[in-house]
């Protein structure tokens, strides 16, 4: 199964970015449970998006300003998007 997740819904199943209390209060354990929850979260922050990025027609490599898409065979708008859609490199294209 391949379900999508939010990093913020992670984040929260492990208590939060809240600081769970004064470190110069817990025992030993605790402090390490504390810096290992921290090195999690900020492992989750790092993680790239599961979204892919959306292309839009106008940004293609592929749009040639005309209302007919080469690659899919289709009309379209500048506006819309497709999964063969690659990002232009160079605006003068």
């Amino acid at each position: 199964m391949n379900d999508l997740i939010s990093r913020q819904a992670a984040i929260d199943a492990l208590g939060g970015n809240e600081p769970v209390g004064d470190p110069s209060k817990m025992d030993d354990d605790d402090v390490v449970k504390m810096w290992e929850r921290i090195r999690i979260i900020n492992i989750i922050n790092k993680l790239p998006s599961a979204q892919p990025e959306i292309i839009r027609c106008k940004d293609c490599k592929h749009w040639d300003g005309v209302d007919t898409c080469d690659v899919i065979d289709a009309p379209v708008w500048d506006n819309d998007f497709c999964s063969m859609a690659e990002r232009r490199t160079d605006e003068t294209d």
